[in-house]
């Protein structure tokens, strides 16, 4: 059955012992002074810290200070963060606590840790707080730098979010030369009136050309190969590892690669009926070693044949929607063939001419590495494609299934059951389409030893199978829709 839940270990069970303790000194300490005499709360909190830190290694205040959640503070966040905050520290990540409290104690704060190496700054983070991160963390090497966002009321009686970076804040921490991993807003429309701050695709540029070793940039719902694509600038060539392209074309891939000549990871959606192999031509005829490639509304071509041929012993990971009912069983097969390394696989088709035959004798050794696969959409037998893919690997860790046709899986959920195929499944997703009667569910969390997350659709009531979980003291957490 799933496996049990395992008791704390004794070094959790001291940090939070130690939170425990520290907080409720941090809240005498606080209920000793009204508000207007802070500073001397301040100064009583730097000497509870100095104890501590004469008994604890710095390193354990790392620690202490990343899980001071699991004990809920009672009182004002700044008092605990007094204590728990040293200049030693290499990682600070803010908790949702900290929202509320006033950008003077962050830039009062932030100017001592000169050490940090990650700082997570999400909804907290000011042009004046970026100010004193570019002088004072200079050996940071990733950072969230997400705007806090203000409401206000428009003149029209509706909400209006500010925010509170601007290109005068990525210009403070352009001097971060070490920085690998930047977190951020998405740049304004350039055509929306907006209040407040943001950052501008010029801006974001300018710090991309300034920052040497950044691999990474996560900019939510921005499109960051168009963004370098249509700069008027000579830049490049830059680190980046991870790209997503949404307005592709072949001429803009050329130019992304030539920007990009590292990339690892590349997601690309195209938009034109007429482009989509050259496309893939260009990244066919480039020097790139993909790890991770996504490809969206695109057909199983030649094109794509040649891709896979050229670059698929370098992929672990590969995503493809298809359209145009381009996939067969023929191009899946060599799929598995060209890419012998796939550990994660995610295949969305609507393809009629996906069939596997009933005598169908599968090939060795192809997709036996697999850890993760996804598989979506209709018009194809899930039973005989599950089945054909579970076939190939004894070590498959998480299988997500998306259909579009309300179907029954009971059947094909106790064959791969029965055929031992799911033993090592440990995150188990079912689209609320497949239909997974209480009994099946049961034996599943039974014969599953590894299944930890398990999402299916109750169509029957679940309370039985929830106080098994429970009585069993399990680690599975079941969810319905």
């Amino acid at each position: 059955m799933s496996p049990p839940k395992q008791p704390y270990t004794l070094f959790k069970l001291c940090v939070k012992s130690c939170i425990g303790l520290i907080n409720s000194a941090c809240y005498v300490i606080e209920k000793s002074y009204p508000e207007s005499k802070f500073n001397e709360c301040e100064k009583e909190a730097f000497e509870l810290k100095c104890h501590l830190m004469s008994m604890l290694p710095a390193r354990l205040f790392d620690v202490l200070c990343s899980e001071r959640t699991c004990c809920q503070y009672r009182g004002d966040p700044r008092v605990q963060l007094h204590v728990l905050t040293h200049p030693n520290m290499t990682v600070f990540r803010k908790c949702d606590l900290d929202n509320s409290i006033p950008q003077r104690f962050w830039i009062n704060t932030l100017a001592n840790f000169g050490r940090l190496v990650v700082l997570d700054l999400k909804f907290i983070c000011t042009d004046e707080i970026l100010q004193v991160v570019g002088v004072s963390c200079p050996l940071l090497e990733e950072i969230n730098i997400v705007s806090r966002v203000d409401i206000c009321k428009s003149l029209f009686n509706a909400s209006v979010l500010i925010r509170n970076v601007s290109d005068a804040g990525l210009c403070s921490i352009t001097n971060l030369k070490h920085l690998r991993i930047l977190a951020m807003d998405p740049p304004r429309n350039e055509r929306a009136s907006r209040i407040g701050r943001c950052v501008s695709q010029a801006g974001i540029i300018m710090l991309i050309v300034k920052l040497p070793y950044l691999e990474e940039l996560r900019i939510e719902s921005c499109d960051i190969g168009s963004t370098l694509i249509g700069t008027t600038m000579e830049i490049g060539p830059l680190s980046l590892r991870k790209i997503n392209c949404h307005f592709a074309s072949a001429d803009g891939i050329k130019k992304l690669i030539k920007i990009c000549p590292y990339l690892r990871e590349l997601s690309v959606t195209h938009l034109s009926e007429h482009n989509k192999d050259a496309i893939l031509e260009q990244i066919s005829v480039s020097e790139l070693r993909l790890n991770k490639l996504d490809l969206s509304f695109f057909s199983y071509s030649d094109s794509m044949q040649q891709l896979l041929t050229v670059k698929g012993c370098y992929l672990t990971h590969f995503t493809l929607w298809e359209i145009d009912h381009s996939l067969t069983l023929d191009a899946v097969l060599s799929l598995g063939r060209c890419c012998p390394n796939l550990s994660s696989l995610c295949i969305m088709t609507q393809s009629k001419c996906l069939v596997i035959p009933r005598y169908f004798r599968r090939p060795k050794k192809i997709f036996s590495e697999l850890r993760n696969l996804t598989l979506g959409n209709e018009n194809f037998s899930i039973d005989d494609l599950l089945t054909f893919f579970l076939e190939c690997t004894d070590n498959l860790q998480k299988l997500v299934l998306k259909y579009q046709t309300k179907s029954n899986i009971d059947d094909t959920l106790l064959h791969l059951l029965k055929k031992g195929h799911l033993k090592n499944i440990r995150t188990l997703w079912l689209d609320c389409t497949l239909e997974v009667s209480r009994n099946v569910i049961k034996q599943i969390i039974q014969l599953c030893e590894q299944l930890q997350m398990f999402t299916v659709d109750f169509a029957e009531d679940m309370s039985e199978v929830h106080r098994y979980i429970s009585e069993n003291n399990l680690d599975l957490k079941l969810g319905g829709y």
